[in-house]
C-alpha cells in the first residue's frame, strides 16, 4: 500500500510556470521506475540480464543522471535495476523499455520489441511512437495512459492497481 500512495505523490503538479523540462523529466523516470513492481514479467524474461532488472533508453535521453539517481540502490522484483541507454544496441534483455524521439539508430525499435516481454513506455505528446504506456500532461500533472491489450499480447501482466491509476486503459 505504500508503494501505491508513493505512486500518487510522484504524479505532482507542473505549473505552467514552473514547466521547467527536469522537473517533468524527473517525475516521468519516478514513474520508470515504480512502474517495475505492477508488473509480472514471464520467468524466462530474466534469464540473459545477468539477474537484473533492466530500464533501457532509446532514442534521445530525456532524464539524464535523473533516472540513474531514482534507481541507485534499489530493486525490482528482488532484483538490483540498472539503466542502460542503447544507442543502437539490442533491447531485448531490457524489462521496461523508454522510447525516446527516434534517432537514425534506433528508428526501427518499436517493431524489434513487438511481441516481446518488454514493457515499452513513450511520450504521447511526442507523437513519434507508441507504447504500452504512454505519459499525458492533464491538469498540469504528468499522468499515464495505458494498452492493457498490447502488454498481454506481450506476456506481460499489469496490476490492477497500476492499471486503476491510469487516466486510460485499452483493453482490447
Amino acid at each position: 500500500m505504500a508503494a501505491l500512495g508513493a505512486f500518487v505523490v510522484a504524479a505532482i503538479t507542473v505549473s505552467p510556470l514552473m514547466a521547467a523540462p527536469s522537473l517533468e523529466d524527473a517525475v516521468k523516470a519516478s514513474y520508470l521506475f515504480k512502474f517495475g513492481p505492477f508488473v509480472d514479467w514471464p520467468p524466462s524474461t530474466f534469464a540473459n540480464t545477468g539477474g537484473s532488472f533492466q530500464i533501457c533508453i532509446s532514442g534521445q535521453d530525456p532524464f539524464g543522471s535523473v533516472m540513474d539517481e531514482v534507481v541507485r540502490g534499489q530493486r525490482i522484483h528482488g532484483r538490483p535495476v540498472t539503466v542502460r541507454r542503447l544507442s543502437g544496441a539490442s533491447p531485448l534483455d531490457c524489462q521496461i523499455l523508454f522510447l525516446g524521439k527516434p534517432t537514425k539508430t534506433d528508428a526501427k525499435m518499436p517493431s524489434d520489441v513487438a511481441g516481446q516481454p518488454i514493457l515499452t513506455v513513450a511520450d504521447a505528446d511526442d507523437g513519434t511512437t507508441s507504447g504500452m504506456i504512454e505519459f499525458v500532461l492533464q491538469g498540469g500533472r504528468v499522468r499515464f495512459q495505458i494498452d492493457d491489450g498490447a502488454a498481454r499480447a506481450s506476456g506481460l501482466r499489469i496490476s490492477s492497481k497500476l492499471l486503476g491509476l491510469a487516466v486510460a486503459v485499452d483493453k482490447r
